[in-house]
């Protein structure tokens, strides 16, 4: 072979050679892993409840029939066979004053109560904006009941 043919040989060998070394690589995957945090279900509120109504503890006075007037709520005045009315004193217990007086059926507002005071059981009442004591019965015979809306 001719010198200038060998030299373009080997040059175009040197040129394939160099073409295959700087060749592109191969593109290969990559695995990358993110870990987001995980979803929770967001819990239903529940429902608010109203308030539950504050009772009244059952006093029971020796001596005294069971209670029945509620404090907080409206009662009146029995209507008994001999139409008396009610005495409205200015504190619980027969020695106090009496301040005013309650016809039969007679409304007020109970305040306050129960107080044991002898053989009755007293509530403090409204009656027409006059606040005093009233007893609630006596021996089987009430002065006085519950009188709710209806």
């Amino acid at each position: 072979m001719r010198p200038i043919a060998r030299a373009a040989l080997a040059l175009c060998l040197l040129i394939a050679l160099a073409a295959c070394s700087s060749a592109p690589l191969l593109p290969t995957a990559t695995v990358v892993l993110r870990l987001t945090p995980e979803q929770r279900a967001t819990p239903t509120p529940l429902p608010t409840l109203a308030a539950l109504p504050t009772l009244t503890p059952h006093i029971f006075c020796e001596g005294a029939d069971e209670s029945f007037l509620i404090v907080g709520e409206r009662g009146r005045v029995t209507l008994n066979d001999d139409g008396r009315w009610l005495n409205l004193r200015a504190g619980p217990g027969t020695e106090n004053d009496v301040i005013a007086q309650l016809a039969p059926l007679e409304g007020f507002l109970v305040l306050d109560g129960v107080v044991c005071a002898g053989p009755y059981a007293w509530y403090q009442i409204d009656f027409r904006g006059t606040v005093g004591w009233i007893a609630e019965g006596f021996e089987g015979q009430y002065f006085a009941e519950p009188w709710l809306p209806g």
